[in-house]
């Protein structure tokens, strides 16, 4: 038997010859993955028919395949493809709130940057206007002048509305105008500036250890004098131990009480000589008696008094129940029929109050001066040498005439 038959046979034995080879595939040959015919994938036998807790558990999201990476895609890197990191509830949390935050102040941002374009560019000066308190014009400005008022406050036009500060611009008017007792300098949309104004008169002559100083009704310092000025009610009041008298400024009369040296606690608890005197103001403006009263003393809050028409004291003591006191001195001094009449001179005490409460009213005249005698004239009297001549010759006269 030659070589080839004997290797026929050694096929036909091994089976080589009984199937035939399973033809390959297209998708095969071009390297896609090959899968058995459906026959032997039924005839195949389960390896392990139940199978097991684990094999049923599905695959973590760590164990899951990693999507392939596009190489055509930008970007791409060769290598292993990254795994991706689990992010948490707090850390999305995070990144909300920062997301949040970031368009708020950008919101923020375009809205400030908005205002001061508008500022810049829309807001500006193009009107003066000088009113009084109650909005009525034209402004009494005493003895200045609009044109006066306006160029002080240094604003030109076409300048930034919210470009100077208005308390700035008050105290500079306060202090260069001092005739005027009120000053207030305000802004009104779109560009008008408005400057409130009420005149100052003097009314109140203080002393100071240099002359004196005239005041105005809001006690501010209009002039200072050496001399006193007439015409003034006269303020006796406890001024600061470092006082100047500087126009524009006002005075703070120091507060004092004889009653409470030492109590610091019932001091504190009493009106200051400045509300006290408002308040006696108030009380004799009301009552009719404001343009007669000629001195006002608050140096001692324990004894206050004013003088009316320079010839009536009235001792007004503490300001315990000081309207009442005052209507009672009013009643006293300008009622016709019940009160004193228009002559009389002296003491009204309207201070003490009886234990029930009640206060009632003592006057105590002046005492006249007393008539000054005449002195003798020595011509009438017959005093000298030509005197005595003509009494003796008198006297012997009347002797012979008896005789």
């Amino acid at each position: 038997m030659d070589r080839d038959q004997r290797s026929r046979q050694q096929k036909s034995r091994g089976g080589s010859f009984s199937r035939p080879a399973a033809k390959r595939s297209l998708g095969s040959r071009m390297g896609l993955q090959k899968q058995a015919p459906p026959q032997q994938r039924a005839r195949r036998p389960a390896s392990n028919p139940t199978p097991t807790s684990q094999q049923r558990r599905p695959a973590s999201p760590q164990h899951r395949s990693q999507p392939q990476l596009n190489p055509q895609k930008a970007g791409y890197t060769p290598g292993a493809p990254r795994r991706q990191r689990r992010v948490t509830q707090a850390e999305l949390l995070r990144r909300r709130n920062r997301r949040r935050a970031l368009g708020v102040l950008g919101v923020l941002a375009v809205l400030a940057l908005g205002a001061i374009v508008s500022v810049n560019l829309l807001f500006k000066v193009t009107a003066f206007r000088v009113e009084t308190f109650d909005r009525t014009t034209p402004a009494d400005t005493g003895i200045y002048t609009e044109d006066e008022i306006i160029a002080a406050l240094g604003i030109e036009q076409n300048s930034n509305l919210f470009g100077f500060s208005t308390t700035d611009k008050t105290l500079q008017l306060q202090q260069q105008f001092p005739y005027l007792d009120n000053v207030q300098v305000d802004i009104q949309l779109p560009g008008t500036v408005v400057i409130k104004v009420s005149p100052a008169r003097e009314h109140f002559a203080c002393m100071y250890s240099g002359g004196w100083v005239v005041l105005s009704d809001s006690l501010k310092i209009l002039r200072s004098d050496v001399s006193q000025p007439e015409g003034l009610t006269v303020l006796s009041c406890s001024l600061p131990a470092d006082f100047t008298p500087t126009p524009g400024n006002f005075v703070v009369p120091v507060s004092y009480n004889s009653l409470l040296e030492g109590d610091a606690t019932a001091e504190a608890a009493q009106q200051s000589a400045q509300e006290t005197l408002m308040q006696m103001l108030d009380e004799l403006q009301a009552q009719g008696m404001g343009d007669g009263v000629t001195a006002l003393n608050i140096m001692d809050l324990s004894e206050l008094s004013f003088t009316f028409q320079n010839r009536i004291e009235v001792l007004l003591g503490n300001s315990n129940r000081l309207d009442y006191k005052i209507r009672l001195a009013a009643v006293a001094i300008l009622d016709p029929d019940k009160g004193l009449a228009a002559s009389d001179k002296g003491t009204l005490d309207v201070s003490y109050q009886q234990t029930d409460g009640e206060i009632k009213g003592y006057f105590a005249p002046d005492e006249p001066d007393p008539t000054p005698t005449p002195e003798p004239d020595p011509e009438s009297t017959g005093e000298g040498e030509g005197g005595s001549d003509s009494d003796a010759s008198s006297g012997d006269a009347a002797t012979n005439t008896s005789e």
